[in-house]
């Protein structure tokens, strides 16, 4: 009985009806909707809290409330179990390039802002600073930085999940390869040329550029960290 109540609050939170920081009925009026006991009622609250889909809070606003899921620890998970499979570079690579261009050309046409594109040209600009500070780490976050804001205009949980996963996963192959200034000012430059076409509402043509940008840059960095590794040269 408490497995059916816990299955309908699940099917509730993924319809959406039910959202981050929405409270529960009460034990009472739960039971009284599914017409079972309060302990009925409170193994099934007890279920939901050990999946960590709802919290119980205490206090004057106590309660059983939706639990907003921290993304983070997801994504630490799935990138744990994704490693111990024959998953590659160029595998998360393409499926990278793929994910970016649908959502430049078809996910965030009608969400994107003015002010979404400002944020992201000076996104470059920071990047760009970095660069000539010579702060590389900084300048690699801050690039990669612009592919997870392109993301977050979805305003899709799956999509950012996907995007962050893929990128977590990618972004040491980045950090091990020395990157050359034409490099750097051919990403920069490229990023610059995404923001004007979704400026100018060229979304469908974003979306391929950015699907050959990934795919090139990620080319590169996969034949400079061949020519850095010591056991490649060494079989060859």
């Amino acid at each position: 009985m408490y497995e059916n109540i816990v299955n309908q609050i699940l099917e509730a939170i993924f319809r959406g009806d039910l959202k981050p920081d929405d409270k529960l009925p009460s034990e009472k009026e739960l039971g009284e909707i599914f017409g079972v006991s309060r302990v009925t009622v409170r193994e099934a609250v007890r279920s939901l809290e050990q999946f960590g889909v709802i919290e119980v809070r205490q206090g004057s606003q106590g309660g059983a409330y939706v639990r907003k899921i921290d993304l983070n620890a997801v994504v630490s998970q799935i990138g744990n179990a994704m490693k111990m499979t024959n998953v590659t570079f160029p595998h998360l690579a393409k499926a990278r390039a793929c994910l970016e261009r649908e959502i430049l050309s078809e996910m965030i046409p009608s969400k994107i802002t003015r002010e979404d594109c400002e944020r992201l040209a000076r996104n470059v600009d920071k990047a760009d600073a970095y660069f000539l500070e010579n702060e590389s780490s900084k300048r690699l976050r801050t690039n990669f930085g612009f592919h997870t804001m392109l993301a977050e205009i979805t305003e899709n949980p799956i999509v950012l999940l996907m995007h962050k996963v893929i990128v977590d996963l990618s972004i040491h192959f980045f950090e091990n390869v020395e990157a050359t200034a034409p490099m750097v000012k051919k990403t920069l430059d490229q990023h610059r040329q995404i923001v004007e076409l979704l400026d100018k509402g060229k979304f469908e043509e974003a979306g391929d550029f950015c699907f050959q940008h990934i795919e090139d840059v990620s080319a590169t960095i996969m034949e400079k960290s061949k020519k850095q590794s010591i056991l490649v040269s060494r079989r060859i």
